[in-house]
């Protein structure tokens, strides 16, 4: 017997009954396992909805709400700061909306895109704004990751738990309109610029990182991706 069934209301136009079972194949792809699509008449879906109502102490049923796919960009969050007046990377980013790799918006707009800039990297004097290790302090604030500029200049080398990890993490953030690679031994490439400013590039490359590594942390076991 299939871990996971969908059930439709046979009531529904062709149309979407099609889509629906679209979405049941891309599912069973996805989770590499069977998914049953149930087709029933709406008094045999009633009775399959009233059968699964959860039992006191159960996990209740959760109702997913369709949402407006965005384009734009998702909106700036407020930057904290802590005791010293850094940048507080650990407090800002606690929570995020869904990837855009799974439906959300991304995090730049398209237009926006932060890109990798070919430059030497050139010494920061004493006292001035470090953007490149701004953006090493920020990733490993936030996801514990070491990180360490790459052999081609405007790069930030990221070491991840695996070659999947990184490769995953890699793909997603792309989607976010960060520009990414993965290197010959397996490493995460984001852009890292001395150029970058504290509040447009630096927190859009450590956001999106982060935002990431926290999904695969969540939820990769639960999607077989690990």
């Amino acid at each position: 017997m299939a871990r996971v069934m969908v059930i439709g209301d046979s009531s529904m136009d062709w149309e979407r009954t099609r889509e629906l079972r679209a979405l049941s194949q891309s599912y069973a792809a996805y989770l590499g396992e069977p998914v049953e699509f149930i087709w029933a008449r709406p008094e045999l879906a009633a009775l399959a909805r009233d059968a699964v109502e959860p039992m006191p102490g159960d996990p209740p049923v959760e109702t997913l709400q369709p949402f407006r796919v965005q384009t734009e960009g998702m909106p700036a969050a407020a930057l904290s700061v802590d005791a010293e007046g850094r940048p507080d990377w650990g407090a800002t980013w606690e929570s995020f909306c869904e990837l855009a790799f799974f439906g959300g918006p991304p995090h730049r707009g398209d237009e926006a895109m932060v890109r990798a800039i070919a430059e030497i990297p050139r010494a920061t004097p004493e006292g001035e704004f470090d953007a490149i290790a701004e953006i090493r302090r920020g990733i490993f604030l936030t996801t514990g990751l070491f990180s360490e500029p790459a052999a081609q200049p405007g790069w930030l080398a990221v070491s991840c738990r695996t070659p999947k990890h990184a490769a995953w993490i890699c793909a997603c953030i792309i989607l976010e309109n960060v520009e990414a690679r993965v290197d010959d031994e397996g490493r995460l490439l984001v852009p890292a610029s001395p150029s970058f400013t504290l509040k447009d590039q630096v927190k859009s490359v450590i956001t999106v990182v982060a935002k990431v590594h926290h999904y695969w942390e969540m939820h990769a076991v639960v999607y077989g991706i690990e």
